[in-house]
């Protein structure tokens, strides 16, 4: 009865905390920036909801990531990320103006960005003056001075069916996305404002901004993640650039059958292969739960294994930042209820891609999270996949579905 009476007061300080959030912010658009570096702000909108259980609704283009886990202590707020090991704490100084800092545990206990917000503004840049027609395929180069990365990107002033709209966007708003070989970087918006491009997201794992100028019909500028990190792109239209397809990067470097014998989220040993999987298509995907690839990876996964779960298994490998077993379960545990997913997922070490390799040996070095597995009836490897490219990549994602759900119903029928 103790123990009920204690999880009954911890509910209702939870309403209790919530409803004083309720009381101190103006609902509506708020408009968001962190402070990356001194005199460089990434802009990104941020939405509050009212209502019996409160949400601020962070806004990527067409991607609504909901925030409901909120506490309040006097003037601060507290507000914890579903799926990544990510927090914002905030100082609420009124109704319309808030203060605070991110913190991103998976890079470090103490990373953080600091961040200042203000109700009432709808758009990341507030400027009517679209002078470039950027929408294209481009050709880009990351890095080009030192280690240079080739990528795809892709550009569109068309407004998202599922953009959070007041009605008054400016006409210069710019969406778009980076493909690279290893994933892409998923929902980005900005603008294009005279003769340069600008770019943003942030979801809770990572802080993007992206700026570039139009010289000569090649854009030339910087990518800044977080406040960690900062390189040089430029781009030039190309309707036919290719990356080199992902399911040729990684491969197999033995014919010694895949073997693991890893820990469960209840703490047993799970080994691969066994007898629950006679008969039966594998996928065995390779990720960590601070990936947002990874997580796009499982939203679809997700979707598959409801279809054919009594002729599929599905095997997530986890790589985790936390430094412990017992934190990396909990970690992992979270996750798996926040998405709803109910396949098997097992620890598989530290979030290093050689710490993956080690536990692959039959492949060849593993160069992303994730990494997709697809072993047939017999136990033999078909296909592996490099990285992922999701939903806000458009028809290459639509397109990686298709191709997918095919050649996994052929192993199914096989």
């Amino acid at each position: 009865m103790k123990k009920l009476n204690c999880f009954v007061f911890f509910l209702l300080f939870l309403v209790f905390s919530q409803g004083m959030l309720a009381a101190k912010l103006k609902p509506g658009h708020w408009h968001t920036e962190f402070e990356l570096r001194p005199g460089i702000n990434l802009p990104v909108d941020f939405f509050y909801e009212k209502g019996k259980i409160p949400a601020l609704v962070i806004q990527n283009g067409e991607e609504h990531i909901r925030l409901t886990q909120i506490t309040s202590k006097e003037d601060s707020l507290f507000i914890l990320f579903p799926t990544f090991d990510s927090e914002l704490k905030i100082k609420v100084h009124s109704k319309t103006h808030i203060t605070g800092a991110w913190f991103n545990r998976a890079k470090s206990p103490t990373y953080n960005v600091v961040f200042w917000s203000k109700n009432g503004t709808t758009t990341r840049y507030p400027s009517n003056e679209k002078t470039s027609d950027l929408d294209a395929r481009w050709e880009v180069t990351f890095d080009y001075l030192k280690d240079p990365e080739k990528a795809i990107g892709i550009f569109s002033h068309s407004n998202p069916t599922q953009y959070i709209s007041s009605g008054d966007e400016p006409t210069n708003v710019l969406y778009g996305t980076f493909l690279t070989e290893t994933g892409d970087y998923r929902f980005l918006e900005g603008a294009t404002i005279k003769d340069s491009l600008y770019l943003s997201c942030f979801d809770g794992s990572h802080a993007f901004l992206f700026r570039a100028a139009l010289k000569n019909d090649t854009l030339w500028g910087d990518f800044h993640s977080g406040s960690h990190y900062k390189t040089e792109w430029f781009a030039v239209k190309n309707e036919s650039f290719e990356l080199r397809n992902p399911d040729s990067l990684t491969y197999i470097v033995n014919e010694k059958p895949l073997q693991f014998e890893l820990m469960k989220l209840d703490g047993s040993y799970y080994k691969y292969p066994n007898e629950s999987l006679h008969n039966k298509v594998v996928l065995v995907q390779i990720m960590g739960t601070w990936c947002p690839n990874c997580l796009d990876e499982s939203n679809y996964l997700k979707k598959i294994y409801a279809q054919y779960s009594d002729q599929l298994e599905i095997i997530a490998v986890t790589f985790e930042t936390q430094k412990t077993t017992e934190e990396k379960i909990e970690k992992v545990a979270r996750y798996k209820e926040a998405l709803d997913l109910n396949y098997t997922f097992l620890i598989g070490g530290d979030a290093c891609k050689p710490c993956a390799s080690k536990v692959f040996p039959q492949l060849s070095d593993i160069i992303s999270f994730p990494t997709l597995i697809f072993i047939d009836k017999k136990g033999e490897i078909r296909k592996i996949h490099t990285g992922f490219s999701g939903p806000g990549t458009g028809e290459h994602y639509a397109e990686f579905v298709k191709e997918t759900d095919l050649f996994i119903e052929s192993l199914i029928q096989e």
